[in-house]
């Protein structure tokens, strides 16, 4: 739909959520995006390695990891542009000695993205 025909009758008239690959509607209909599927897969492994976990506790963990891989992959791509502009710049030397200089600062460290992967029996609250 074009915006310049949305007008309010448009706007609580049509079926957003048809057209929304994160609803439900569009799992349903076979038309979503994966993240049902996400779900059920962390699901299932949280399930597997704690079964006593209630599902509150489930889904925390699981909003929890979902928050730092997607940190995580922010990251990365965030490093990857740095190379490439040090290559672009000062040539593929100068870009690996960054890659590895950025590789070897302190990352697995306590309070890091990468040390928050796995959902500690106290960090939910």
């Amino acid at each position: 739909m074009s915006t310049d025909k949305v007008t309010n009758q448009t706007i609580f008239t049509t079926d957003w959520a048809k057209e929304d690959r994160r609803s439900v509607k569009a799992y349903l209909n076979g038309k979503s995006d994966g993240r049902v599927l996400w779900w059920n897969i962390n699901r299932w492994v949280h399930q597997h390695f704690w079964s006593k976990a209630s599902l509150e506790k489930i889904m925390f963990c699981f909003h929890s990891r979902h928050q730092t891989l997607t940190l995580l992959n922010l990251e990365y791509r965030a490093d990857v542009q740095e190379v490439a502009k040090a290559i672009q710049s000062e040539g593929v030397v100068a870009g690996i000695r960054f890659a590895i200089s950025s590789a070897c600062k302190t990352r697995f460290s306590e309070g890091s993205t990468y040390s928050q992967l796995s959902c500690h029996k106290d960090a939910m609250p």
